[in-house]
């Protein structure tokens, strides 16, 4: 054949082979050592890092079972909650959003206003059918209170039939005082 080399140049080519060959085995052996390393240093360190922990939800679920003056009294919560009730009104101790959930039964058709802030014009929630089922979200800040005043068309005050007040703190890791 024309283009076959003869077999003693095919011997001279036998040693840079095995050579070539042995750098590349020595090439694919790092490689495989320093992937076990970075895997062995990825695991390390992510064993050793310290769990990141949230701060807690600041929420409340409190009853309001009937009225003083216009102001609803308010339940002492259970001391499980992560917020405070003075004086009939819930203190805020976190900046943040906060969902406000607000459901009664009355004897009568009332409207409730929703106060969170002073110098703010309150929120008027009017009843239907003698209910008050209501959601919103509203920014507030560390010392703003929320209460809840109500008036009612013969009388400035009534019993409830049933009544409770939800806030959850929606954006938790803000400003907090405790």
């Amino acid at each position: 054949m024309e283009g076959a080399q003869p077999l003693d140049e095919n011997v001279g080519n036998t040693p840079r082979s095995r050579c070539q060959r042995n750098k590349l085995l020595l090439v694919a052996s790092v490689a495989q050592g320093l992937g076990l390393f970075l895997c062995l240093t990825f695991f390390c360190l992510y064993r050793s890092a310290p769990q990141v922990q949230y701060p807690s939800i600041q929420s409340i679920r409190i009853q309001f079972t009937g009225c003083e003056k216009k102001f609803f009294r308010i339940a002492s919560p259970d001391k499980a909650e992560t917020m405070k009730v003075e004086n009939d009104s819930i203190i805020i101790s976190c900046d943040g959003f906060y969902l406000i959930s607000l459901k009664g039964y009355f004897s009568q058709e009332v409207n409730v206003s929703l106060y969170f802030r002073k110098g703010y014009n309150p929120i008027s929630i009017q009843s239907t059918n003698k209910v008050v089922n209501f959601i919103t979200v509203v920014s507030l800040a560390f010392k703003d209170k929320v209460y809840l005043n109500m008036s009612a068309h013969d009388t400035s005050c009534l019993p409830v039939n049933g009544g409770e007040l939800i806030l959850v703190h929606q954006n938790p890791g803000g400003f907090c005082a405790h």
